[in-house]
């Protein structure tokens, strides 16, 4: 984009003219020039602007002119309002537009703006020079500054911008504008209230982050060794040594939960995407898989069935996202075999000294079957292989009929689902799955586990449905 270009939208960026800057940024963008990072950053500022509360006021008096003679209209004109806070239009302007972006520009050149990884206090990838004239530009900065990607989705991380007194205005006024500082004037505090991981009004920013991933994603699965996001990777801080693995994505992992309770499917499904998204970057080789399971699996034991019901049946059916679920109900079962039920008992506390070391890659996926029974190490780097179907039946019968709560059961259920997939699809499918299977024994197997229970016949009938479709292949 050229200088001149640039100006136009700054130009009404500083006079507070957001929704005219963002329609000229509209028309402005092309596949052949690339936004600058400033105003991308202040569009994400916009984006991200709270709603007005219904008893504040958006136009203040900024210039303020000395009594004069004359008549009150002339008086009236010569004291001009400027809108200075970002309106709810201009934020969904600015919505709009960045969703557009994602669809004619790379996700290399849009992620710059968004808050940039941190080692050793460097950043990787430079920001460019900005003249910090205007309110919106100063104040998009806290985009920078932010942690990651994720912080700037929080409830409060925007406040509303607060306007001084006019008589406190003296002296800090440069070339006609308002310079601004929202840390002088701080917004009302919001309580003891737990702060919401995505705010109401954020939710179209999320989605915008998730299609910018998704993108950058499509565009690296031509490379077979790479079959993640490296953009949503950089999203995960390195660790505090600055060597090691990626392993602190407790951030998005609250935004994954946050979307899969909500109420509302479309958003719902927005945090399965998000989950898919790190599922892919939790099984490369610059990431602690081992770490990210047991993430996963102490929410799990924390959350309610539902959420747990959710969750597990939205995952999407392909090879990687499967094979993480398996291991995922694998290690759920696993700890929860050894006693204690789901409302108490957390990952086992000596797990963790068998986790990878960080710094080393873990294993790579094998979907041969298994010849060794490793229920009872559920962090070793075998989880993330097919296991062998005795394996799988020992967690469907261990504890039934004494600890068939619904969470339990649906996790078994899911377990049942991924691994007849992952067989489905195998080049050779293990021998006692298949005797399994057409012999009639594993309907038998689904019989006896959910038919014990009123709420899981529903269940049962869908999967020996599935059992006799396994049979018939």
């Amino acid at each position: 984009m050229t200088r001149n270009q640039r100006g136009l939208v700054e130009t009404c960026f500083e006079e507070g003219q957001y929704e005219s800057g963002i329609a000229v940024f509209e028309q402005l963008r092309s596949e052949k020039f690339k936004p600058p990072v400033s105003l991308v950053r202040q569009l994400i500022y916009i984006a991200l602007y709270p709603p007005p509360s219904h008893d504040s006021v958006e136009e203040r008096d900024f210039d303020p002119v000395p009594p004069s003679k004359g008549s009150p209209t002339k008086r009236g004109n010569q004291a001009p309002k400027v809108t200075f806070a970002p309106t709810a239009d201009a934020s969904a302007a600015a919505q709009r537009l960045l969703l557009s972006f994602v669809r004619t520009n790379a996700p290399a050149s849009l992620v710059q703006a968004l808050p940039q990884p941190r080692v050793n206090g460097c950043n990787e990838l430079p920001f460019e020079s900005d003249d910090h004239d205007s309110v919106v530009a100063k104040e998009s900065l806290c985009i920078k500054d932010a942690k990651h990607c994720w912080a700037i989705l929080k409830e409060g991380f925007v406040p509303p911008i607060k306007i001084p007194p006019s008589s406190l205005l003296a002296g800090k006024r440069k070339r006609g504008k308002v310079i601004n500082n929202t840390q002088e004037y701080p917004v009302e505090h919001l309580g003891n209230s737990i702060l919401a991981p995505v705010a109401d009004h954020a939710w179209l920013v999320l989605q915008w982050l998730v299609e910018l991933f998704q993108c950058d994603e499509y565009l690296t699965s031509g490379d077979s060794s790479v079959n993640h996001s490296p953009l949503l990777l950089l999203q995960i801080p390195p660790p505090r040594s600055g060597t090691g693995l990626r392993w602190e994505a407790d951030a998005p992992l609250d935004i994954v939960f946050h979307c899969v309770s909500h109420s509302q499917q479309q958003k719902q499904q927005l945090g399965l995407e998000l989950m898919t998204l790190l599922i892919h970057v939790g099984l490369s080789a610059e990431f602690d898989s081992m770490m990210f399971l047991e993430r996963v699996t102490s929410r799990l034991y924390s959350a309610s069935s539902e959420i747990v019901q959710i969750f597990m049946s939205g995952l999407y059916f392909s090879h990687s996202v499967q094979l993480f679920k398996l291991a995922l109900c694998r290690n759920f079962l696993s700890d929860e075999s050894g006693g204690g039920s789901t409302s108490t008992r957390r990952p086992k506390p000596q797990a963790r000294a068998v986790r990878v070391v960080r710094g080393t890659a873990p294993a790579k996926e094998n979907v041969s079957p298994s010849t060794t029974d490793d229920s009872s190490t559920p962090l070793s780097a075998s989880r993330f292989s097919l296991p062998p179907t005795s394996d799988v039946v020992h967690l469907l019968t261990v504890s039934n009929g004494c600890n068939s709560s619904p969470t339990i059961l649906i996790v078994k259920k899911e377990l049942l689902i991924s691994y007849g997939y992952l067989q489905q699809i195998a080049e050779r499918s293990d021998v006692e799955w298949q005797q399994l299977a057409a012999g009639g024994h594993l309907e038998g197997l689904v019989n006896s586990i959910f038919g014990g229970e009123s709420y899981a016949l529903h269940d049962r009938d869908a999967l020996i449905a599935l059992v006799k479709v396994w049979a018939m292949s």
